[in-house]
């Protein structure tokens, strides 16, 4: 298949990138190629990826005053659709924006829904609900059900980078954003309830004023210790090391990629009920499922009856690269073949 996989020029794609969206698009593009199609990723100039590579900036464009960031996000999707020809499909990594393109040309879209769906978003998107949407996640779904879903895939991750580690060090974990939406405040007051160590990595944003209302005080150094933002070597080093991984979500998860990378290293997931986090985790054989700050505490005191062996398998049955590719593979086929079909029809002659 002839396949082109558009995504923003703000970041660069990368395996190693830190950032969900750009390692996911990474490793499908990566995975694609290895199974012989021919993929043409459309992204910033530096991306690492073993497709062809189309760009309009050198270099990812998240710096650049914002006019000229949008500009330079319009016109790499415009060079995509004006190349439309040239492929099979175009998977596009934009909930909303190719939606104004991809009607425009023959070559059929689909679409990565990446983000939530907000409220402002879904007059836009119900003009284009009859697009191709994939979610990662059935909970997903339920932010707009009217959409035209045409798959669930869930994100992948390469289980030979992300190894198993059966004697982890004394910590808990949070991995992620520092942002209240992400309920860090809940992981510090389980883990203190529990008596254990919490090692907390993530981006923080002072100016929002979470840090010093909810963090900074908290913070000790000794039992509750902020190492910052982990680069992706760090990353795997403190997920493989961690008892457990603590995923307090405070809002609905499109899938929450860390969640998997933990249980590829072995690491079991205590996590609040939301979005995605019912159907990551298995209950009480690869995680805890919880509601509340009492049923977190309890889980990380009772994380020994988690058979870090049961993490690993499960990441490996539903979540590897190679199971997410297979995935997409069957849908971009499906999509293909009903275009030619509509095209056969509408070309047949009438009797």
């Amino acid at each position: 298949m002839r396949i082109a996989q558009l995504t923003s020029n703000f970041h660069k794609v990368s395996p190693l990138s830190t950032q969900a969206l750009y390692s996911h698009a990474a490793w499908l593009v990566n995975g694609l190629v290895a199974n012989g199609n021919d993929v043409t990723l459309f992204g910033s100039g530096d991306s690492e990826t073993a497709g062809k590579l189309f760009s309009v900036s050198d270099k990812a464009v998240s710096e650049a005053p914002e006019e000229f960031r949008r500009n330079y996000l319009h016109l790499l999707m415009s060079q995509c659709y004006r190349h439309a020809g040239d492929f099979d499909i175009i998977h596009s990594h934009f909930t909303l924006l190719s939606a104004f393109y991809s009607s425009l040309v023959d070559t059929p879209t689909i679409t990565g829904v990446h983000s939530p769906i907000d409220e402002h978003l879904k007059p836009f998107l119900n003009i284009y609900k009859d697009n191709n949407y994939v979610s990662f996640s059935l909970a997903q779904r339920r932010q707009m059900p009217e959409l035209n879903w045409v798959a669930n895939i869930y994100h992948g991750v390469d289980t030979k980078i992300f190894t198993y580690n059966d004697t982890p060090k004394d910590y808990f974990l949070y991995l992620g954003r520092i942002t209240e939406e992400k309920g860090v405040h809940l992981a510090i007051q389980s883990a203190k309830a529990a008596g254990v160590p919490l090692v907390i990595a993530g981006r923080s944003y002072p100016n929002e004023g979470y840090w010093h209302q909810q963090m900074e005080k908290s913070i000790d150094g000794e039992t509750v210790r902020y190492v910052g933002e982990a680069g992706f070597q760090a990353k795997i080093e403190l997920l493989r090391n961690a008892r457990g991984l603590l995923f307090p979500t405070q809002y609905d998860e499109v899938f929450g990629l860390v969640m998997i990378e933990a249980m590829a290293c072995g690491t079991p997931v205590i996590a609040w009920n939301k979005g995605s986090v019912s159907e990551v985790i298995q209950d009480k054989h690869t995680g805890y499922v919880v509601n509340s700050v009492d049923e977190m505490t309890r889980a990380i005191q009772n994380i020994g009856k988690i058979r870090r062996e049961d993490c690993r398998k499960r990441a490996e049955m539903f979540f590897s690269i190679e199971t997410m590719v297979a995935g997409y593979e069957k849908v971009y086929m499906r999509l293909i073949e009903d275009h030619q079909s509509s095209i056969r029809a509408k070309n047949k002659p009438q009797e």
